[in-house]
């Protein structure tokens, strides 16, 4: 197939099945509303073209070059561009599912709200490239490369990012649901506003880092270090954080209900409004902690260390501190208010009606 057919066929909303123009020489040409199968364009160029509304199936873009090209409103399905160059490019309300971006470059292109789903983008490169609302969901990123590139309002989800390189890498509001993080130096980054609900952050290095209203809840940071760390109104419910370390952390208003900090180390943290309830802290260091106005309800932190703790109407409400150190701490914690542990067993299901009563 020419060129010139491709074109008319485009034109008159005509499917393209099986064309070949492979080394195809497509240049600054514009496509609009087409819908192209299972066709090769390996090698060709689409350099600075336009183009709109296009839909591409089991085609094969391998080697293809897409450097300063636009794209708007296109698909891509189950397609190959591996070792393809989109330097510069634009995508904007684009879709790619089940595609190979294998080896390719994406530096300083720009995304906006784009989707990838189930790709390979594996030695992919994005370095300056710019990601605003949108997604890359489930795909295979092992050795990408984001090196200098800015992520606002996006999404990566479902992935194994332990070969990301993410060096001067700047993000805000970015989602990393159930991302694996692992073993990782983070502490270039800024994750303020974060979403990294469910992710594996174990034995990762965040020391420093800017966590301020983050999501970290159901992730796992065993032997995490979140040293210095400034995390104020950041969600840890359901987290495990056993035996990290958080010493000199600002945790002012977190909220580690139902999280996991055995053998954590809290020593020297801020963590004023900081809530506990049901957390298990056993064998902690709280040294040194500024817990003003922290509640402990039902936490268990037996075998703690809270010498030189500052206390300011700090709630260890049926908490249990059996073998836990007090020592020279500042000023004085509430304890359990026997009225209110017996109503809270109370339960409404287990109530015998009096004479037989409904």
């Amino acid at each position: 197939m020419s060129i010139d057919l491709l074109l008319q066929s485009i034109a008159h909303s005509f499917p393209v099945r099986e064309a070949n123009l492979d080394g195809g020489k497509l240049s600054g040409l514009s496509l609009n509303d087409g819908v192209v199968l299972s066709s090769s364009f390996r090698n060709s160029s689409f350099a600075r073209g336009s183009l709109s509304g296009m839909m591409f199936q089991d085609c094969d873009f391998s080697g293809a070059s897409f450097a300063d090209a636009c794209f708007e409103e296109c698909t891509f399905v189950s397609c190959r561009a591996d070792s393809s160059d989109s330097r510069r490019a634009r995508f904007a309300q684009s879709t790619f599912t089940s595609s190979d971006f294998g080896h390719s470059n994406f530096s300083e292109a720009r995304f906006t709200q784009t989707t990838a789903m189930r790709c390979i983008l594996t030695h992919t490169i994005l370095r300056g490239a710019t990601i605003s609302q949108s997604a890359i969901m489930d795909c295979e990123l092992s050795n990408i490369v984001f090196d200098g590139a800015t992520l606002t309002n996006a999404a990566i989800t479902q992935a194994d990012l332990r070969s990301a390189r993410f060096a001067g890498m700047r993000c805000d509001t970015i989602l990393f649901s159930e991302c694996d993080l692992s073993d990782r130096d983070l502490r270039g980054l800024m994750l303020a506003r974060a979403n990294l609900s469910g992710a594996k952050l174990d034995r990762t290095n965040l020391s420093g880092v800017d966590l301020s209203s983050s999501i970290l809840a159901g992730a796992s940071l065993i032997g995490a270090d979140l040293s210095s760390a400034v995390a104020p109104n950041t969600l840890f419910v359901g987290a495990d954080l056993r035996s990290a370390t958080l010493r000199n952390a600002n945790l002012s208003q977190c909220v580690f209900a139902d999280a996991r900090l055995d053998g954590c180390d809290l020593s020297g943290t801020t963590m004023g409004m900081a809530v506990f309830t049901r957390a298990s802290a056993k064998s902690a260091s709280f040294a040194g902690a500024d817990m003003s106005y922290a509640l402990m309800h039902h936490a268990k932190v037996n075998g703690s260390d809270f010498s030189g703790s500052r206390f300011l109407r700090t709630d260890f409400h049926c908490a249990s501190t059996e073998g836990s150190l007090f020592v020279a701490q500042d000023g004085r914690a509430l304890q359990t208010v026997p009225e209110r542990a017996v109503a809270e067993l109370y339960d409404a299901s287990r109530v015998i009606p009096f004479n037989g009563a409904s």
